[in-house]
């Protein structure tokens, strides 16, 4: 089978012929249909983000569309030729929370995560892939949908795991920090399939802010920033027609004044959570926070749960996949594709298909 495989940070992605995997007891072969590239994968193959690659040459790439090929011994409810989402996150399964997540394909999170690397080092950039059992989710009831818009499954996942947190409600209203960016914008989907009344994406590309206003302009108020934490403020305020009742952020870099001009206009009692990759330490107003209750937490990824959830919205239609903007590439293609993802934002993102 054709793979593509990175040797180590900083070495080019080559495209190699390697032996079809054959499942662990609690593993699942899927043959890839569409696998999406994020937009700064560029930067984690070159080294410029200084992710916790495999110590050995592997696979890359993270989230997958594909179909059942082949089940090991252990797995007994998926029949080859089931249609599924995999996702990239796994841990140890012990009783102790062991601070060894990985996402398969692009990184570990702890410096234990390597024994979990180890294991699972292969990624989504093959033309069949081995992901463990627990990280797979049927999606026959949405199988007519094609593939590479399933992709998108990764990018609406994550901030659904957010709005959990968040507890986010019917008729609430939303902040979104970094909506500019794939996993922001598929936020605002997110959060309109959820029922908030009022969405505020906000950040600085204003023609990216300007196609999600014609999403649902009647529920969808952009604010474009201009980095004086007073001015951002009342801007949202404004939008919000009064103070927000959550605020998520999922920004991929920047400064910090958003996320302080963000956290100021949620009301009291609000919650705002952080999931964005900002590496600057945040200033944050105790006394602010304590006197108007607000709650203030990170969270990483979503629950196991979450992409039924998600397609299910899909099925129902609340979640409409048409306004994607998807450029497909074959896999023997992947450098290519992953060069041209830099910098892509809003709700256009690069596939990696099995033509």
């Amino acid at each position: 089978m054709k793979a593509i495989e990175l040797e180590r940070a900083g070495s080019p992605l080559k495209i190699v012929e390697k032996p079809k995997p054959h499942p662990r007891p609690d593993g699942v072969v899927i043959q890839m249909k569409a696998a999406p590239v994020l937009s700064y994968m560029q930067g984690v193959i070159s080294g410029t983000l200084p992710y916790m690659l495999p110590p050995s040459p592997f696979t890359p790439g993270s989230d997958l569309i594909g179909t059942v090929d082949e089940v090991g011994s252990e797995v007994f409810d998926l029949e080859p030729g089931t249609l599924v989402h995999a996702r990239p996150q796994i841990a140890s399964r012990g009783f102790f929370r062991q601070a060894d997540d990985i996402l398969i394909g692009l990184t570990g999170m702890a410096p234990s995560s390597d024994r979990v690397q180890n294991t699972w080092p292969d990624g989504a950039y093959a033309e069949y892939t081995h992901y463990p059992v627990d990280c797979l989710t049927p999606l026959d009831r949405i199988a007519i949908v094609e593939p590479e818009r399933l992709a998108s499954l990764m990018f609406l996942a994550v901030p659904y795991g957010g709005f959990l947190s968040a507890e986010l409600k019917l008729g609430e209203t939303v902040i979104i920090g970094g909506a500019t960016g794939n996993f922001g914008a598929h936020a605002v989907l997110v959060a309109l399939a959820i029922g908030a009344s009022r969405i505020i994406p906000i950040g600085r590309k204003t023609s990216i802010l300007e196609k999600l206003k014609t999403l649902a302009p009647n529920r969808i108020f952009p604010v474009v920033l201009n980095g004086d934490v007073e001015k951002d403020t009342a801007s949202m305020v404004t939008a919000a027609d009064g103070f927000a009742d959550c605020y998520l952020d999922i920004t991929g870099g920047g400064g910090t004044e958003p996320v302080l001009a963000s956290i100021r206009a949620i009301k009291n009692n609000g919650k705002a959570l952080l999931m964005g990759a900002l590496q600057e330490a945040i200033q944050i107003p105790y006394v602010e926070i304590m006197v108007r209750g607000l709650t203030i937490r990170g969270n990483f990824m979503y629950p196991p749960h979450a992409p039924a959830e998600i397609s299910r919205m899909i099925e129902a239609g609340v979640i409409d996949l048409s306004v994607l903007d998807i450029s497909k590439y074959p896999l023997i293609e992947a450098p290519a594709a992953v060069a041209d993802a830099t910098g892509k934002g809003g709700l256009s993102f690069n596939v990696l298909t099995d033509e």
